[in-house]
């Protein structure tokens, strides 16, 4: 004689019902792990450039086909702070152009190290611009030895320039090193823009020592406006979805008056990282 045993089946709303606890629990756990992250790290600005001045800074035709990186002036139709930035064509060409930045030190204690840069298309249909960024010690290898980003872009142009990160190796801590910019992989789309180029070192702070001791936002929830309480002034702010997109970027000119328009983002939750001198914290809010 067969024994049988009954077994329940959860019904699919009961199942979709646990899958979404499940989802809500482990979203929870990831922003903890951000809170606590932005609550012991400050970012220290190492070296960096807007690209308005070009000292010490080289362009390489690599291909020889006459287009090389050139600087021009206002690219905020695209989403850029107002100032110079810099573009390489790939209209008609498929380039290989090589941007090095001027050489500059790692501090010995520097660590945590990330690299961010600014980037768009001027195109809305002929986007696909790839590149990378490579890091080089100073008079060691060649230019391309250390690659820390490549990608390719997927949407291009008004208001839609992005920030790109990637880490540096704790290794170059206490060297001299030059970032290069490399326009390359790509056939007739049009052109390619950079500007913002960063490189930051994660330090420990103490709350008490942070620029933070007596900062807030609000409303919180918001429909339209997202206020900074603070008596300093906001350096930079960027928002990021709970997948860890950035959706939004600021700089301290469109900070000015301590408040930014989240109108248009989606019903939901968002982190947003702010920057007062060279620290910074990130905040949970929800858009209604």
């Amino acid at each position: 004689m067969l024994n049988c045993k009954l077994v329940y089946l959860p019904s699919n709303s009961t199942m979709n019902l646990l899958i979404e606890i499940m989802k809500r629990k482990i979203l929870l756990l990831w922003i903890s792990a951000v809170f606590i992250c932005s609550a012991t790290f400050s970012q220290t600005t190492i070296w960096s450039t807007n690209f308005e001045s070009l000292a010490g800074i080289s362009a390489f035709d690599l291909d020889a086909d006459g287009y090389n990186w050139f600087q021009n002036s206002d690219g905020t139709l695209m989403g850029f702070a107002p100032g110079k930035y810099m573009g390489s064509y790939s209209f008609n060409t498929s380039p290989d152009n090589v941007i090095t930045c001027p050489v500059f030190n790692i501090p010995a204690a520097a660590s945590n190290m990330t690299f961010s840069l600014r980037v768009a298309s001027s195109s809305s249909s002929d986007y696909a611009e790839s590149f990378a960024v490579y890091i080089q010690e100073d008079g060691v290898g060649s230019m391309f030895d250390n690659e820390i980003y490549n990608g390719t872009l997927n949407s291009g142009g008004p208001g839609t320039a992005q920030l790109v990160n990637g880490s540096i190796s704790n290794s170059f801590a206490g060297k001299d090193v030059r970032l290069i910019v490399r326009h390359f992989n790509t056939t007739n789309q049009l052109l390619f823009m950079i500007d913002d180029l960063l490189v930051e070192s994660g330090q420990a702070l103490s709350l008490e020592d942070s620029e933070f001791s007596s900062f807030s936002i609000y409303p919180n929830p918001t429909t339209d406006e997202l206020n900074f309480r603070t008596s300093v002034t906001v350096s930079a702010a960027q928002i990021y979805n709970l997948l860890g997109q950035n959706v939004m970027s600021y700089d301290s000119n469109m900070l000015s008056d301590n408040k930014i328009d989240v109108s248009n983002l989606q019903t939901g939750n968002y982190l947003i990282r702010v920057t007062i001198n060279s620290d910074s914290q990130i905040f949970r809010f929800i858009k209604n």
